[in-house]
């Protein structure tokens, strides 16, 4: 085979190489094709026709509403006290002596002028009688000496000298003294003798006798026994600074009521008989920031015994009528707290408010921004945004499920809710009002 020959093939195998290489681009392109109108149909490219894809919109966020209502804060609120006794009386030995007798029962009950102790009282009689004698003494020594004196005034100027009824008037002033001397002598006398009988000053329970029949005594000897009034008695609290501020308007009125109280007495059983205002003290005790506050109760069987410790329920006479609102619906930030409402297109909005007194952990006073019948957003508040809408549902949480009522109840408050009407409004002006 000549070189002409052999040239000829190179060229034949090169040629059918690169039909080869050109055949398998064409293929591959023809696939992709397929495969590119393929998905273009599938999409609904084809027939030339393109259909513009509509964005997916996000769905509304699924929340718990609450319903703002009303409800009297003028809660009862429990503090610790201390059973006073009004009078307390220290009995001690006015004038020395034995005592001969003790005339009471200890622990029994006393009336004012019951006589509790004798001390020996011969020596002061004894002492009465001589003041006596010597008040008579004086009285007569008086007597003549009036009656000189009107003689001397009697009888011719002529045959007395002016010394002598200068003299004579003298005893007459003297005698009086005297004798108006012996007279306070007989009294001190009788006074002494009247405190050997030692009675009650006041009514109530006396307690043990510290020194008994036999005992010498003076008035150094201290107590003999002592007396507390037992009915009526008095309970004394210590009352926040606050509280007391929230009610100074009416503590500042003489006699007028502040709070319906009430005791529960140290083993829970609940006293059966209501406290009345005694007295507030006139300054704060600055270690605790609260003032004493004293109730009066009637003890006629003795249940509170002075020096008991009490449990002191005070509820505020005067009502304070406010929207609540539980604490979980309330959001804060730099400008302050606020909440979502829910129109009747369930289209959410931003509602600025002003809270007042956290009720227990699960409630919050409304002092403004929201009224009774408003429904706010409770849970699911993090997915809610300003101006779009929201998908309320029931609750299916039990705590989510609970009454405004029973949210109270939870932090130990049993508020009253006032009903709402056909509007959805409790029939008060505003949130935080007094009533």
């Amino acid at each position: 085979m000549n070189s002409s020959e052999q040239n000829k093939k190179k060229t034949n195998e090169a040629g059918k190489r690169r039909w080869k290489i050109v055949n398998t681009i064409i293929v591959v392109l023809l696939i992709a094709g397929v495969a590119y109108f393929g998905k273009s149909f599938l999409n609904g490219e084809g027939s030339g026709k393109q259909t513009a894809q509509t964005p997916q919109q996000p769905n509304a966020p699924v929340v718990v509403m609450y319903t703002v209502r009303k409800a009297d804060l003028a809660i009862g609120k429990e503090y610790v006290g201390r059973v006073d006794p009004i009078q307390t009386v220290s009995l001690t030995p006015q004038v020395s002596g034995q005592i001969e007798k003790v005339y009471f029962k200890e622990g029994s009950m006393v009336k004012a002028g019951d006589l509790l102790f004798s001390i020996d009282d011969s020596q002061y009689r004894a002492t009465v009688a001589l003041r006596k004698a010597e008040l008579s003494k004086a009285k007569a020594n008086y007597d003549r000496a009036v009656k000189y004196d009107k003689r001397l005034k009697a009888a011719d100027k002529r045959s007395v000298s002016a010394s002598e009824i200068e003299m004579s008037e003298s005893n007459v002033l003297q005698g009086k003294a005297a004798v108006d001397q012996a007279e306070a002598s007989l009294r001190l006398a009788e006074i002494d003798l009247a405190h050997t009988q030692i009675t009650a000053p006041v009514s109530g329970q006396i307690g043990e006798a510290l020194l008994t029949k036999g005992n010498y005594v003076t008035p150094a000897s201290g107590s003999l026994a002592s007396i507390v009034q037992i009915d009526p008695i008095r309970v004394t609290f210590s009352l926040p600074d606050k509280d007391y501020l929230e009610q100074l308007a009416v503590f500042r009125v003489p006699g007028a009521p502040v709070y319906n109280a009430s005791v529960r007495l140290a083993h829970g059983t609940p006293y059966p008989l209501k406290g009345t205002r005694d007295f507030e003290n006139n300054v704060m005790d600055p270690k605790t920031a609260t003032i004493t506050v004293s109730l009066r109760f009637d003890n006629p069987n003795g249940f509170l015994v002075p020096g008991s410790m009490v449990r002191v329920n005070v509820k505020p006479v005067k009502s304070h009528i406010a929207a609540v609102i539980p604490q979980e619906a309330v959001m804060a930030d730099t400008d302050g707290n606020y909440v979502y409402t829910v129109d009747d297109k369930n289209v959410a909005s931003q509602r600025r408010i002003e809270l007042g007194d956290a009720i227990g952990s699960t409630m919050y006073e409304v002092r403004s921004g929201l009224d009774a019948g408003d429904r706010i957003v409770r849970k699911g508040i993090q997915m809610v945004r300003a101006g779009s809408k929201v998908q309320p549902v029931t609750a299916s949480d039990d705590n989510a499920a609970k009454t405004p009522a029973e949210l109270a109840k939870e932090s130990g408050y049993d508020l009253k809710f006032i009903p709402l009407d056909d509007n959805g409004a409790s029939g008060q002006d505003s949130a935080g009002g007094n009533n």
